[in-house]
């Protein structure tokens, strides 16, 4: 299990890296000389059609992306799968990585997710796995920009923690239907079940969640 989601994760760094690691990282070979040149007080021979303000600005732009990178990359092997699963395991002694691995191999798969009957899986969440039993609310949520955009799957649980994780905005309706299946979990992006869920969440727990348990 820890090994399928740490694959799953290297693949998604790699891209990343590739993004806002390598070609910043080449960025900065190409234009950093010419920018520690200008600085030194000479003139670069790009300087013919590029002017030194320029090639600051292009140093800057690469150099942001490089620094955001090695952050991330810092903080996925700082908090890597096998470390949130060592975690869980530590923190709920009753639970076994025989059970765990025996719930993810019966698992249905929805991209970097997969959905047990006991827990969910994803090596990008901040908590692997996640209690099914501790799920209320599964909604969506997104960021966009004028030309990118990047959709959620939103888990509220029960102390009031909302984990998340990227997914596509195609797979949305598969996810709601497969939590939907659970009778003490709310899906969908019900802007009152929301609302409630962070100011008033012991009323939220009495629509459905409670009323399931008995």
């Amino acid at each position: 299990m820890v090994k399928k989601l740490e694959t799953k994760e290297r693949k998604s760094m790699i891209f990343l890296s590739l993004i806002i690691g390598v070609i910043p990282g080449i960025v900065l070979l190409i234009f950093a000389p010419r920018a520690i040149q200008a600085l030194s007080g000479s003139v670069p021979e790009s300087a013919k059609t590029d002017s030194a303000r320029d090639t600051y600005a292009i140093c800057l732009f690469a150099l942001f992306f490089l620094v955001i990178y090695l952050l991330i990359l810092k903080d996925h092997i700082m908090h890597s799968v096998g470390k949130k699963v060592k975690n869980y395991l530590a923190a709920n002694p009753g639970v076994t990585m025989a059970q765990l691995d025996s719930d993810f191999e019966a698992a249905e798969i929805i991209e970097n997710v997969w959905i047990g009957k006991r827990w969910t899986f994803c090596g990008s969440m901040d908590s692997v796995p996640v209690e099914n039993d501790k799920i209320v609310l599964v909604y969506s949520d997104y960021w966009r920009s004028k030309r990118f955009e990047l959709y959620y799957l939103c888990l509220g649980l029960v102390d009031g923690t909302i984990i998340k994780t990227t997914v596509t905005k195609n797979s949305l309706p598969k996810y709601m239907e497969l939590y939907g299946r659970y009778p003490h979990i709310l899906v969908g992006n019900n802007e009152r079940y929301i609302h409630m869920f962070k100011k008033d969440r012991n009323a939220l727990l009495d629509i459905k969640y409670r009323s399931s348990r008995v």
